[in-house]
This record gives structure tokens, C-alpha cells and sequence, in this order.
């Protein structure tokens, strides 16, 4: 007969224990793009064990990207999935990710990986925007116009809409370059987002996407839309009411209330004190979910509308000992001024004078001047954590308009912290005698361009 303790080791000798993985996954880097570009990445698979690892199953998280479906990754060798990625609208640093299943064990068995690129606009404006905010449906319908500027593509031009929104009315200006949205009658209720699409006359950028986000508010209502739940720990109870009214005040109808994306429960109650036209979500969020950003959507089937309502809703969910920070407080009480982003301070790059610069040197230069005869451009930058690159403007004028004139973005110094970096860039497409303006502008890491020098006229010799 076995002792209890003999029986417990037996137990513990008997439960399933993950193995470490022999499978190692290199990041895929695919460098810079240009939006709406199609590029595909071959993901390092390495075996570092004495058995071969049979991958199968392979999905993108985007319906739009797609990976090979397996491969056998041989005893200590190497092998490759090609994955293939449509950067569509995304703008600066973007990730595609994609999962697949292996022959390991345990944790081991799903694996992921991901395809990283660094992706330009042709568009000034980094992600151009139609808000239209809470707008309700008895009140008159809003225009929205946004103008696209591009110092990239000379008499940029937009020349048609490709799709939209099936709640908008859309149509381009006699310009060219703006966009009008109306807001339709029809419009479901609820928080909107779309993607007006439209062609340019841009050869290396045949597109560029305008979203569209309305709060569309119809005769019945949330009494906030997003709905908060704040941080929750989840050794506490998570209880939540939500009132919905009727808007002429009358009697309504709800069936089928659900949440999804976040785990828990909705029900529906008559509002207390009751109310003509008044009811309440009871809303309850469980703590056996995934720890970290909570978000998903309640929707609440109105019958009598033929229509579903939907709710989004966002919190965070963490353990009853997990520390929070406030990063902004914490750099206050240390004296430094700081930006939305943790750890990165304001004034990220620091404003030049582009003819000082052409005319002196700026500060001591490691590498040699580039090979030419036309201008050659200097300049020095302090405290560059947030630039990614530079680009180079011309214009034949001061008024301009002014045109990018290095095809290749000028990266930041990569030196420690990416605090200082020193740039020199020669422009040998000018021709002798011709007088222009230079600019030099900025791009960070998710593709909004800044200006950093103001127009400097200069010679060519």
C-alpha cells in the first residue's frame, strides 16, 4: 500500500510538464513601403532538437494577409514560410501577424510570428479623418469636407471614389483634392467606422483612404456609447448599469441583449424608478478572462426598429497586485516635461536654420560629404527619440509649392538613444545658375511628417 506521501510524488512525477521548444522563429523585417503595396516575407524556422517539427495550420490575423499552410522543420535545420502581407492604409511602423500549429507539446503546440514594416503615404497628412461625432437622426444631417495635400506627387490629384461606407454619401471636389461625406437618413445606430476609398493620379500610391466615424443616435440611446468599465482587479466583482432611452419617450421593446469580445452578461431591466421609455443593462464582467485591455461590443436587438444596437465597450482588467503607474505624474515629480508617450520627452527634434547650415558646418560630420556638385545640406539635431527619418523639399519659389526630392528617406542617427544625430545630403538634380528653396521635414514613427527648417534660399553653383 502506498503512503500518502509516495502517492503525492507519484502524482506529481505522473502530471504533463512543458518541454522547452526547440523551435526557434527569427523576426521577418520586410523594411520600407509604400502604402497599398502587396510584399511577401520568408519567416525563419530553425530546429535546434534531434526531431524533425511538423508545422500545419497556418492563418493570418487580417483576412487580407496569408501564410503557407506547413512545412517539416528537419533536425537541427532550417526552412521557411513564405507569408504575404497588404499594407493597405497602414501608416508607420505596422506588424501582420500570423499563428500556426506545431508537433510539440503543450504551450509549444501554437506558435506565432509576424511580418514587420516601416509603410509611407504619399499623403501630408498621416491618417486623414471625417469625425462626425454624436450625431442624432432627428436633427439635420452633417457635411464634412477634408482637403489631402501630398508634397510628394506634383499636381497630386484625386480622381474618383473607389467605395464607401454604405451610410455616407461621398463625392470628390471640383478641385481635386477634397473630400464630402453626408451622413445618411438610413444609418445604423451606434458608433460607425469606414473607409472612403479613393484613386489618385499617384502612380507609385493608386490610392489613398479617408475613415469615417460617426456616433449615429437614433430613438433609442445608451447613456454613454463608449461605455467605460475603468480598471478592475479581478478579486473584486464586476457590476455594471447602463441606461437606454427612448428619445420621444415612448415605450420600446428590447430581445436577445449579449456581449461579445469581453467575457460576462447582459440582461435587461425595467428602469428604477420606472420611466416611459426607460430601460437598464445589467452588465457583468467575469474575472477567468484574458488579463490586460478589455474590449468588445454589447448589442441589444430593438424589434419594433429592426434594428440591433450596438454598444462598445472598453476597461482593463488586472490582478489585485499589479502596481499602475502614471507615467506623466512620475516624470512631473522628476522635473521633465513629457509627450502622450511613456518615457519619450517634448521637443523631439529641434528646429534648424537650414541657411546656417548649408553656409557653415554645422558640427563635426564621421562620414564624407556625398559625391557632387550641386548644394549640399547640413544639419544637426538634438533629442531625435521620436524621428524615424527626413525628408528633403524643394520648391522654385518661396511660396513654393514644394516637392520631395530623395527618393529614399533619410533615417535618424541609430547612436545611443537616438539623442543627437548629424546629416549631410547633396541635391545634384540642380541645375547652375537656378536660385530654390529648401525644406526639411521630419517623419516619425507612425507617419506624421513635421516640418523642421523654414524655406532657406540657395544657389546653385
Amino acid at each position: 500500500m502506498l503512503s500518502i506521501t509516495a502517492l503525492v510524488l507519484s502524482l506529481l512525477t505522473a502530471a504533463p510538464v512543458d518541454q522547452p521548444s526547440h523551435l526557434v522563429i527569427s523576426p521577418c523585417r520586410v523594411g520600407e513601403h509604400q502604402q497599398f503595396e502587396t510584399v511577401s516575407c520568408d519567416i525563419e524556422l530553425h530546429n535546434s532538437g534531434d526531431h524533425p517539427i511538423a508545422i500545419s495550420k497556418g492563418e493570418a490575423k487580417f483576412a487580407w494577409d496569408s501564410i503557407e499552410s506547413g512545412t517539416t522543420v528537419p533536425p537541427f535545420g532550417t526552412t521557411y514560410l513564405k507569408a504575404t502581407v497588404d499594407l493597405r492604409d497602414g501608416i508607420g511602423f505596422v506588424k501582420h501577424s500570423f499563428r500556426f500549429q506545431t508537433s510539440e507539446s503543450g504551450r509549444n503546440r501554437i506558435r506565432g510570428a509576424s511580418v514587420t514594416a516601416y509603410v509611407s503615404s504619399i499623403l501630408d497628412e498621416a491618417a486623414p479623418l471625417i469625425d462626425f461625432g454624436p450625431v442624432k437622426l432627428s436633427a439635420s444631417l452633417p457635411v464634412k469636407s477634408i482637403e489631402l495635400h501630398s508634397r510628394e506627387v506634383a499636381d497630386f490629384k484625386l480622381l474618383s471614389i473607389i467605395d464607401k461606407p454604405a451610410w455616407v454619401d461621398a463625392r470628390v471636389g471640383e478641385d481635386g483634392r477634397s473630400v464630402t461625406a453626408t451622413l445618411l437618413k438610413d444609418a445604423p445606430w451606434g458608433i460607425q467606422h469606414g473607409k472612403i476609398k479613393l484613386k489618385t493620379n499617384a502612380p507609385q500610391q493608386p490610392q489613398v483612404w479617408v475613415t469615417v466615424d460617426a456616433n449615429v443616435i437614433g430613438e433609442i440611446a445608451p447613456g454613454g456609447n463608449p461605455f467605460a468599465f475603468g480598471l478592475l482587479r479581478t478579486n473584486d466583482k464586476h457590476e455594471f448599469l447602463l441606461r437606454l432611452t427612448s428619445e420621444s419617450g415612448k415605450a420600446f421593446k428590447t430581445r436577445n441583449a449579449r456581449m461579445e469580445g469581453v467575457k460576462g452578461k447582459v440582461s435587461v431591466l425595467d428602469c428604477k424608478p420606472a420611466a416611459a421609455g426607460c430601460k437598464m443593462l445589467r452588465i457583468t464582467v467575469a474575472n477567468d478572462q484574458t488579463n490586460g485591455r478589455l474590449q468588445g461590443k454589447i448589442f441589444v436587438d430593438l424589434p419594433e426598429f429592426e434594428q440591433t444596437l450596438p454598444i462598445d465597450v472598453v476597461g482593463m482588467l488586472l490582478p489585485p497586485d499589479f502596481v499602475v503607474h502614471d507615467w506623466n505624474k512620475e516624470l512631473e515629480k522628476s522635473g521633465k516635461a513629457t509627450s502622450a508617450v511613456p518615457g519619450v520627452e517634448l521637443g523631439a527634434a529641434d528646429k534648424v536654420d537650414l541657411k546656417q547650415a548649408i553656409e557653415q558646418k554645422v558640427r563635426a560630420v564621421d562620414s564624407a560629404p556625398p559625391p557632387g556638385n550641386g548644394p549640399l545640406l547640413k544639419w544637426a539635431v538634438t533629442n531625435e527619440q521620436s524621428v524615424y527619418a527626413y525628408i528633403i523639399y524643394r520648391a522654385d519659389a518661396e511660396a513654393g509649392p514644394f516637392l520631395r526630392i530623395n527618393k529614399e528617406l533619410i533615417r535618424a542617427a541609430d547612436d545611443e538613444g537616438n539623442a543627437y544625430g548629424s546629416y549631410q545630403w547633396r541635391d545634384n538634380s540642380a541645375i547652375p545658375g537656378n536660385a530654390y528653396w529648401y525644406e526639411i521635414g521630419t517623419v516619425n514613427g507612425v507617419g506624421e511628417k513635421k516640418p523642421l527648417s523654414k524655406p532657406q534660399k540657395v544657389v546653385a553653383k
